[in-house]
C-alpha cells in the first residue's frame, strides 16, 4: 500500500523518467570520452553498452519482483536487518549526494564556460540548487510529469544536430572495427558511466500503478537512450577528424557552434540555455533519491524536509570544486563508486534476496511436513 504522501506513476511516466534520469551533462562530452579509448569505433561501444544496461535492467527487475512493495532502501533493510541495513542506507545516501553534487558542479562549470563567463560561479550554482530543491521536495508523480513535459527539449536537440550532416566525412570511422575488439570493449566502460540513472527503477517500482508491462517500458526507454547516444557519438565521429575530436572536450557543443542561420548566429548558446533543463533534471533525481534514503533512515512520512538538508554539503563542497583539475580528479574517483553502487551492490542484493527466499521456502516446507 502507498502512503498518503506518495503518488503512483504510469508506465508512460516511467518511460520519460528513465530517459531524463540518464540524459544530462554527460551526453555532451561522451563522444570525446569514448573516442579516447575506441577511436572511430566508439559508436559500436555505445551500442554494446546498451546491451549491458539491458541485462542489468532485467536483473534489477528481478530484484524488485522479490520485494514488489519495497524501494531500494526498504529492500536493503529486509535483506540485512535494521543495523547493517542502516549502514548500507547511509552509504547509498552519501553516494546519491556525491553524484548530485558532481552533476551540479559540472552543469555550473559548463554554463559558466559557454554562456555566462562573467557571472560568478556561486551565483549560477545557487540558482541551480534553489530550483532543484523546489521540485525535488515534491512527490514522484509531479517529478515524472515535469520530466515528461521537458522531454521535448531532447527532440529539439536531435533535430538541431541533424543539420550538421551537410558537412560530414564517413571516412573518419572507416574501416569499421579498426581499433579491435579489445578497445571497443574497453570503450563500453566510458559509455556506462554516462548512462547511469537507470537505477531509479529500484526506487520507483513500488510506486507504479500497473507493473505488468514494466519490462517493455524499461526496454523501450533503454533503446531510446541508446539510439540518442549512438547517434550523437556517430555524428561527432564523422564531423570531426580523429585529430580534432581529441582536442574538443564537448564535441556536441562545438558542432552546434559551427552551425549558423540568417537570424541565429550562436546556436550553441541557445541550445545550452535550453539544455539546462535536462541537466537540472539529473540533479533533481539524485536529490530525490538521497532524501528518500534519509526518510527511510529516520522513518518519517515525507522526504521533503530532508532535501534542503542534503543540499547544504553540496552547496559547501561546490566552492572547493571550481578548479577543473579538482573536478577531473573527483570525477575519476566517483567512477569507481558508480561501478560499486550501480552495477555491483544491486546484484549482491539480488543474490542474497534469492537465497533468503529459498531459505524461507525451505523452512515453510519443513513446518508443513
Amino acid at each position: 500500500m502507498l502512503k498518503a504522501s506518495e503518488k503512483s506513476i504510469s508506465q508512460g511516466q516511467l518511460y520519460f523518467l528513465l530517459i531524463q534520469s540518464q540524459i544530462g551533462v554527460g551526453i555532451l562530452s561522451l563522444p570525446f570520452a569514448v573516442h579516447s579509448t575506441a577511436k572511430g569505433d566508439g559508436w559500436i561501444s555505445t551500442i554494446l553498452a546498451g546491451f549491458v544496461i539491458q541485462i542489468w535492467l532485467f536483473l534489477f527487475l528481478k530484484l524488485t519482483k522479490l520485494f514488489p512493495e519495497k524501494n531500494l532502501f526498504q529492500i536493503i533493510n529486509s535483506i540485512f536487518g535494521r543495523y547493517l541495513g542502516a549502514l548500507f542506507t547511509v552509504t547509498y545516501i552519501l553516494y546519491f549526494t556525491a553524484i548530485a553534487g558532481l552533476v551540479a558542479v559540472l552543469q555550473t562549470a559548463l554554463i559558466n564556460k559557454w554562456i555566462l563567463a562573467l557571472t560568478p560561479f556561486w551565483v549560477i550554482y545557487i540558482l541551480i540548487i534553489v530550483v532543484s530543491v523546489y521540485l525535488a521536495k515534491d512527490n514522484i508523480l509531479m517529478i515524472a510529469r515535469f520530466f515528461s513535459l521537458s522531454t521535448g527539449v531532447i527532440l529539439f536537440f536531435l533535430i538541431l544536430v541533424t543539420t550538421v550532416y551537410r558537412d560530414v566525412n564517413t571516412s573518419y570511422i572507416l574501416p569499421v572495427g579498426q581499433e579491435g575488439i579489445k578497445n571497443i570493449l574497453f570503450g563500453i566502460k566510458d559509455v556506462l558511466i554516462a548512462l547511469i540513472g537507470f537505477e531509479i527503477i529500484l526506487m520507483v517500482y513500488p510506486l507504479l500503478n500497473k507493473k505488468k508491462n514494466t519490462i517493455k517500458t524499461l526496454t523501450l526507454a533503454n533503446a531510446t537512450v541508446i539510439i540518442i547516444y549512438t547517434f550523437l557519438v556517430f555524428t561527432s565521429l564523422v564531423v570531426f577528424s580523429p585529430e580534432e575530436i581529441a582536442l574538443v572536450p564537448e564535441p556536441v557543443l562545438y558542432m552546434l557552434k559551427a552551425i549558423s542561420f540568417e537570424i541565429i548566429e550562436r546556436l550553441d548558446l541557445i541550445f545550452l540555455s535550453i539544455w539546462v533543463i535536462p541537466m537540472t533534471n539529473s540533479f533533481i533525481i539524485y536529490l530525490y533519491q538521497a532524501s528518500k534514503g534519509l526518510k527511510e533512515l529516520f522513518g518519517t512520512e515525507s522526504h521533503s524536509p530532508f532535501v534542503p538538508i542534503i543540499v547544504v554539503p553540496i552547496f559547501i563542497s561546490g566552492f572547493f570544486m571550481q578548479n577543473s583539475f579538482v573536478i577531473e580528479k573527483i570525477n575519476s574517483l566517483i567512477e569507481y563508486t558508480i561501478y560499486t553502487f550501480v552495477f555491483t551492490l544491486p546484484i549482491l542484493f539480488l543474490l542474497l534476496g534469492l537465497l533468503k527466499k529459498k531459505f524461507r521456502k525451505g523452512q515453510n516446507n519443513v513446518k508443513t511436513s
